[in-house]
């Protein structure tokens, strides 16, 4: 059937010209499929088969196939032990924490971000400890280094919504920067991760840019802070991604739990090698939040960290080296009879340009998602009702509507997918834009579309396609010098790590 034939032949040939109208502008091309849940009818299919990029929407086939493979009530679990012996309050030995790829630990999205800290402190309390003679480790041993995706673009690097993700996470993997003067002459950056301020050596010049370089130093914990900083200082906040996320946590591990008066007195260490050898005694397990809360927060708040951290943690070993979302994507596929040429995402967030998938296969598994009882409740409830929730409070829709949706949004993109009522009748939809930069057009394309379905009420007119559009994208918008902060020291570490 041609594209005309199917684009006429439509229930609502009138909904159906608002996306043939919209695609009229140069460059773009939409996508739109919704489907009653009920009867499984289709009610507007549009270029259902051809592959978009889908941007943030790759975090519903994330979420969902790690609700399915591990469980609405699945905790992230850190185990916490001892290698040595005991004698009165002094460890004669070292502490070590299990890595897990929990996203979650420390999490700017977490009420107590300390908690680890205090779940350890407790631990070591219960043991009489206090004094702690040789290292904290982490075991890393079924985790590769860090590394970026290959496929992500290297401005988005350096943004904290493209921090590496690792084998052990802290803060979104991104530290707050925050800059002042104590006199004209020195500027001050206080680095802190996770509500905790850590220890720094600085030596800063004022210049015309913020470019700075963050090393761990010979000392446990504490931070060597270099490079220039701009003028104006005043109130100056930065995300500042860490190259390293394991090195951090450490760094930050160690400061707190001395903070908690239990001192260890040799440097950190991460492990990557073998399992680590001797007797290890288990004090106890740190777990996380269970997963259909994290899953949650990661649709309402499009957090790409918490969705790669799904991702990679659902992959083997291997798997995990690849920076590709193998296993999810599998499980898809396998589940639905999905083709590569339909359903090929590139990463677990929708960061990466180069994934792809089609409206007809996205369709399926929000529909899959819909009728299997074990995922309906939690999925439907992790997405944030248009008009007032999460990354779609500001979106406009018909009155007569309920609309549960995942937004996505880069640069050339935008779509919406996810669950509508109207009139006590469920309905899935997707819908996707590419190539239209204007974000207030794309927007109100959709609105339209709904309107066009569901009432009865006449359309606004599109906003004018030479307006520029009225919202900052965070994943479109070019870096300001003040965000753009990393050294060249910190850029080649993250280009050499994606070639691993």
């Amino acid at each position: 059937m041609s594209h005309a034939l199917s684009l006429y032949s439509q229930p609502h040939p009138e909904a159906a010209e608002v996306l043939r109208r919209y695609e009229r502008h140069p460059g773009v091309r939409v996508t739109a499929l919704v489907r009653d849940l009920q009867t499984g009818e289709i009610i507007l299919a549009h270029r259902t088969a051809e592959a978009f990029r889908p941007a943030s929407l790759v975090k519903i086939p994330t979420t969902g196939a790690f609700l399915a493979l591990r469980g609405s009530d699945y905790r992230f679990h850190i185990p916490i032990m001892l290698r040595g012996r005991v004698e009165g309050e002094t460890l004669h030995g070292d502490l070590i924490l299990g890595a897990s790829a929990d996203p979650s630990l420390g999490s700017h999205y977490i009420p107590h971000q300390k908690r680890l800290i205090s779940e350890v402190k407790a631990l070591l309390e219960m043991r009489g400890i206090s004094r702690i003679t040789g290292r904290l480790i982490v075991d890393l041993h079924d985790f590769p280094r860090p590394f970026a995706n290959e496929t992500w673009p290297d401005e988005d690097l350096d943004a904290y919504y493209g921090a590496l993700i690792s084998g052990f996470n802290v803060a979104d993997n991104y530290a707050d920067l925050y800059l002042f003067s104590l006199t004209e002459e020195e500027p001050v950056v206080e680095p802190n991760v996770a509500t905790l301020l850590l220890p720094t050596r600085q030596n800063l010049v004022r210049s015309g840019s913020t470019q700075l370089d963050l090393t761990p130093t010979n000392r446990p914990d504490t931070l060597l802070i270099s490079g220039t900083v701009g003028e104006r200082l005043a109130g100056r906040h930065l995300r500042w991604t860490m190259p390293d996320p394991p090195s951090y946590a450490t760094l930050w591990l160690n400061e707190g739990l001395h903070l908690e008066g239990i001192s260890l007195l040799q440097r950190p260490e991460l492990s990557y090698d073998e399992p680590l050898t001797g007797q290890l005694d288990t004090l106890g397990y740190y777990t996380s939040l269970p997963a259909d809360t994290l899953i949650k927060i990661t649709n309402y708040r499009s957090a790409n960290l918490y969705a790669e951290g799904f991702a990679y943690a659902l992959n083997s070993y291997e798997q995990r080296k690849t920076g590709q979302p193998v296993v999810m994507r599998s499980y898809w596929r396998n589940r639905l009879g999905l083709t590569p040429d339909e359903f090929y995402p590139m990463d677990g967030s929708g960061l990466s340009p180069q994934g792809r998938l089609s409206s007809g296969a996205l369709s399926l598994i929000l529909s899959e998602l819909w009728h299997d009882r074990a995922l309906h409740k939690p999925f439907l409830s992790s997405l944030p009702e248009a008009g007032s929730e999460g990354s779609v409070r500001s979106l406009s829709i018909p009155r007569e509507v309920t609309a549960y949706l995942k937004s996505g949004s880069m640069r050339g993109v935008r779509g919406y997918a996810g669950y509508l009522n109207h009139e006590d009748k469920w309905y899935s939809i997707v819908y996707i834009d590419n190539g239209n930069i204007n974000s207030s057009e794309a927007k109100a394309t959709f609105s339209q579309l709904l309107t066009r379905l569901f009432t009865n009420q006449p359309l606004s007119p599109l906003p004018s396609t030479t307006k520029k559009s009225s919202l900052k994208e965070k994943k479109s918008k070019p870096h300001s010098k003040g965000h753009n902060h990393s050294t060249e020291k910190h850029r080649s570490y993250k280009r050499k790590s994606k070639k691993r």
